[in-house]
């Protein structure tokens, strides 16, 4: 297995395991924020070369708090990779970036009945908080 930080030279791949996500996104958006978004940082895992999943997170600033944070955006992997250790990988890519970043506090949302997701936040360290999502 390898996993990194994405370059722009992945585009393709992500693009491809985005679309498995269901969220959408063009591929000029996509190469857009890999070029030019300073603030997110992305991991990609591979098996045999084969784009297995990725994992975002976007780093945070605000006069609300005296230290920047990161909230991790997506995790995804790609359903017959599942249990593997891959969804962990990813995660400790982006935690490894983004602490040499300096950000040391991270945030994470999930669906409430994503129960396999929420094990393996709770296994990275993730406690649950008294936060209620809400979308607009």
């Amino acid at each position: 297995m390898e996993v990194r930080i994405a370059t722009l030279e992945d585009a393709d791949d992500l693009f491809f395991l985005n679309a498995l996500f269901e969220n959408t996104t063009t591929i000029e958006c996509l190469k857009k924020s890999l070029n030019e978004n300073d603030r997110e940082i992305v991991c990609i895992a591979f098996i045999d070369g084969v784009p297995v999943g990725f994992c975002s997170g976007l780093i945070v600033k605000s006069m609300c708090y005296s230290n920047p944070r990161a909230d991790i955006e997506a995790l995804f992997v790609r359903e017959e990779y599942r249990c593997q250790g891959i969804g962990k990988a990813l995660m400790q890519c982006l935690e490894k970036a983004l602490i040499h970043c300096g950000i040391y506090h991270f945030h994470i949302n999930t669906f409430a009945d994503n129960i396999n997701a929420q094990s393996l936040y709770k296994k990275l360290g993730f406690k649950r908080t008294g936060e209620i999502l809400m979308d607009k």
